[in-house]
């Protein structure tokens, strides 16, 4: 597990990280992605697969929130094997169907140089990328990997490459559960009987 103190980053695909920001916490539901500057942090922690510059507002968090929720639809989907809601296949491909340019041509006096492409075509490459990284994961070879970890109070999925990984991460859930069960051990040991 990536050392990020906020986003638990498995080093998992791009869209099963986005997924994974919404989190169990003592039995309640959290979303990492509270506000625009949560998800300036999530952008930040994902530099190297995600390249963003530029402010984030409340729309990019809206945009962005409900296209993981489009694609938390889809992995339901695909783990109950059914099919997935209409509304969220058609989000993801309106974010893959965007042409806007991340840089555009300026002709200045000096002559010509890119410049940095509107907010907004930001924005949409923004979308894209993470919808063009569910969509390969979704219909990749990987997409009978994904599981979601075994521990009752984790919801987070991560691809399993070996056919025995059942934790999102064994530094974590899989110690837990280690712990919970040397402890039983000990409880049962010690009662009379």
């Amino acid at each position: 597990m990536h050392a990020n103190h906020r986003f638990p980053l498995l080093g998992e695909p791009l869209a099963l990280d986005l997924v994974n920001t919404r989190v169990n916490r003592n039995g309640q539901l959290v979303d990492l992605l509270d506000g625009p500057t949560a998800l300036a942090a999530w952008l930040r922690a994902e530099h190297r697969r995600l390249a963003w510059a530029g402010r984030i507002g409340e729309s990019e968090l809206r945009a962005v929130l409900a296209l993981r929720d489009a694609i938390d639809e889809l992995l339901c989907a695909l783990e109950a094997r059914t099919t997935p809601p209409r509304a969220a296949v058609a989000m993801v491909n309106r974010a893959l169907s965007r042409r806007d340019a991340q840089v555009r041509l300026a002709w200045t006096k000096t002559g010509p140089r890119a410049a940095p492409a509107s907010s907004g075509a930001r924005h949409h490459a923004l979308l894209q990328a993470l919808a063009a990284d569910a969509a390969q994961l979704l219909t990749g070879p990987e997409a009978t990997r994904i599981r979601k970890c075994a521990h009752p109070d984790c919801r987070l999925r991560f691809v399993a490459h070996g056919t025995r990984r059942r934790w999102c991460s064994g530094a974590i859930c899989g110690n837990r559960a280690r712990v919970a069960k040397h402890y039983s051990e000990q409880r049962r040991l010690r009662q009379p009987g």
